[in-house]
């Protein structure tokens, strides 16, 4: 089982021709309310690629929160333990959306932030029954850093998506199994340029000598480069498509990542899962077609795709392929 801890928001999307400069107005072309946040797209993403997925999160008594509330109990039943919070409002990503597909973001936190390492402890025993832990950072730091605390302290495979970029806690690192920084996250978090292969490969390394055992850095159209506790190395490719809206391409890939390491430790006999650089190859190559297949389609969870269309990517990709890179 994956539980996901994180945020839920409702996105306010608004496409554009092209986003406004300082001072200006432009027309937009649409305007729709979809849910979202990252721990909710992720959640959403894990369960449809077909692994058994908790969703733990927080909304505001409010209409949003009641709208959020009906729409995720159609996607999980009862592996959504969601709380609604009095006095602060449910969290709003309003999300601009250009003709390029490319998306600019600004989060009000509202009832996400409200999480505790009180409250995160009496998660103790949702989190020691998972297999994996999948977390973002649009929940409190010290709420984070307490689930990574205790999922290591119960055996649970940890991984985060330091998303939005914050600097983490020097005593995290370690706690962590699998980090999937990008590439601006991945020269937040250790200062370094990241701008090149091999800036990105020393980046990742000093992530290692921090404690982090594997990392996954995607690369947006450049694809993923991963490397595992070993130090070893692989780069995999992405898929040229024809991007209508990225704002989940993240989220789903990540949730992604997590189905297939969830599928790989339960074909795992016993002992301590520890991939190697085949097994996070498999991972990523199963959530790149997966990511490609969401950045066509509009708006963040209603882009996440299902197992069977994943698997029938081939096929798919004959007609949506493009030569742009």
């Amino acid at each position: 089982m994956i539980t996901v801890i994180g945020s839920i928001n409702m996105d306010l999307v608004v496409t554009t021709d092209r986003a406004p400069e300082a001072g200006e107005t432009v027309l937009g072309n649409d305007f729709q309310q979809i849910f979202g946040g990252k721990g909710a797209n992720q959640a959403v993403a894990a369960a449809r690629c077909g692994a058994e997925t908790t969703l733990i999160g927080r909304v505001g008594n409010d209409s949003f929160g009641d709208t959020i509330l009906k729409g995720l109990e159609r996607e999980f039943g009862d592996g959504a333990a969601i709380e609604k919070i009095d006095g602060v409002p449910t969290g709003i990503a309003v999300i601009l959306v250009d003709a390029k597909g490319q998306n600019r973001i600004t989060v009000i936190s509202g009832a996400n932030h409200t999480f505790t390492e009180d409250s995160i402890e009496a998660l103790r025993p949702v989190i020691a029954r998972s297999r994996v832990l999948l977390l973002q950072l649009e929940i409190p730091m010290d709420a984070v850093s307490r689930s990574l605390a205790i999922a290591h302290e119960e055996g649970v495979y940890t991984i985060l998506n330091p998303a939005p970029a914050a600097d983490l806690p020097p005593d995290a690192y370690r706690l962590i199994d699998l980090l999937t920084p990008n590439e601006s996250e991945l020269s937040l978090l250790t200062g370094l340029p990241t701008g090149t292969r091999p800036q990105q490969i020393e980046a990742a390394r000093m992530l290692h000598r921090r404690g982090v055992k594997s990392l996954i850095v995607t690369l947006g159209s450049y694809g993923s480069l991963c490397i595992d506790h070993k130090k070893n190395i692989k780069h995999v490719p992405a898929y040229s498509v024809n991007a209508l809206d990225m704002t989940a391409a993240g989220d789903c890939f990540n949730g992604a990542v997590a189905c297939e390491i969830n599928h790989m430790m339960a074909e795992q006999s016993s002992g301590t899962f520890t991939p190697s650089i085949e097994e996070l190859v498999r991972a990523i190559e199963f959530a790149t077609k997966a990511a490609a297949i969401s950045v066509t389609r509009m708006g963040a969870q209603p882009s996440l795709p299902y197992r069977h269309e994943i698997e029938k990517f081939d096929d798919w990709y004959v007609a949506q392929r493009t030569t742009d890179l």
